[in-house]
């Protein structure tokens, strides 16, 4: 997740930006207060799409715009070595929230598993890429439509039954979001950023935003068209969901660079570009202090204190955005220092 600069060594910086704030968005995700915060940053219950459930494709979408500017996306080895340490930083964070014996490595494997195979994807020749990623989405739907799921007799997605589900169990994992199931399709959604980090290295990014507009009106008519046959669902990450959401990625990145990068209106999104330049050091944080050390004992404290001083709904969202300030103020010392840590 390094610089990404074009062609002229100009950075860009929107593209931080917009990681940043999928960042954002995850932390008031992950740390609200109580239930009682907006409905919109709860993951929908299964079939649907709320904000919250764009945050963590807009992210990957933006791991894959960096790709094409990495020199370490051409080396086997050093593509390697970054999903280990992915997988085994995932696998800490996981252990210290669950306890030893948890199995799985989160939200940091997913990042692992997507990335690793949205590269060997671009091992093939450029032009059978596109169609090679298309064919990825098709079969899955094909699969998950019409193959009924082993020992069932019959189709289903549905929070009890689906391929998902199959799949995960039969490797010995608990059914989630972050299991092995979604690595395959949130390639695909790696893959989107691939292609738009490719028009901003080879034509710049004034060229770039009527190109990455364009193709995220294809991929959100491609993904509702779709989504009455195959629903879109975070959990399942099915390839609606895919498209729907990365076309909402593109378009979030798009409006990124050309606020930041066009314009010039830097200063405002300075604390997202921030968090956007440690993202891994700003979830890690997140996970430990307030998923790990505070959750079971202190925030619950501090949500009855700031519920009887406001409201239930208030405290909920003043929790989220105290966790945002305190991470913030880690990335911001490392940012002062020139820090950025790179997995």
């Amino acid at each position: 997740m390094g610089a990404v600069t074009t062609t002229q060594q100009v950075r860009l910086h929107g593209v931080d930006v917009a990681r940043g704030l999928a960042v954002v968005g995850m932390l008031f995700v992950d740390n609200r207060g109580n239930a009682q915060i907006g409905e919109q940053l709860v993951h929908a219950p299964w079939h649907g799409l709320r904000v919250a459930d764009v945050v963590f494709p807009v992210f990957l979408l933006v791991v894959g715009v960096s790709m094409p500017f990495s020199r370490r996306a051409d080396r086997p080895r050093a593509v390697l070595v970054r999903v280990l340490k992915l997988g085994l930083l995932g696998w800490l964070v996981v252990t210290a929230k669950y306890g030893f014996g948890a199995v799985g490595a989160g939200v940091l494997g997913h990042i692992a598993g997507a990335y690793l195979l949205c590269w060997l994807l671009l091992r093939l020749p450029r032009r059978a890429q596109v169609p090679a990623a298309a064919a990825v989405l098709a079969v899955l739907t094909a699969v998950a439509v019409w193959v009924p799921v082993p020992g069932s007799g019959r189709t289903a997605v549905d929070p009890d039954l689906s391929w998902a589900h199959w799949l995960d169990q039969t490797m010995g994992l608990d059914f989630s979001a972050e299991a092995p199931h979604s690595y395959l399709p949130s390639a695909v959604t790696v893959f989107i950023g691939v292609l738009a980090g490719r028009v901003l290295l080879e034509r710049g990014v004034r060229a770039a935003l009527p190109r990455m507009l364009a193709g995220a009106a294809v991929l959100l008519v491609l993904g509702l068209a779709l989504a009455p046959l195959l629903p879109v669902n975070k959990r399942l990450w099915t390839p609606s969901f895919v498209l729907v959401t990365g076309g909402i990625g593109l378009v979030v990145l798009a409006a990124a660079l050309w606020l930041v990068d066009v314009r010039g209106v830097r200063r405002p999104f300075r604390p997202a570009e921030v968090l956007g330049l440690n993202a891994i050091v700003a979830f890690v944080t997140s996970e430990l202090l307030f998923r790990a050390v505070l959750r079971y004992d202190v925030q619950p404290a501090v949500d009855r204190w700031l519920t009887d001083l406001t409201s239930a709904t208030a405290s909920a969202y003043l929790y989220a955005t105290f966790s945002v300030v305190v991470v913030w103020a880690v990335c911001q010392v490392l940012a002062r220092r020139g820090i950025v840590v790179r997995v």
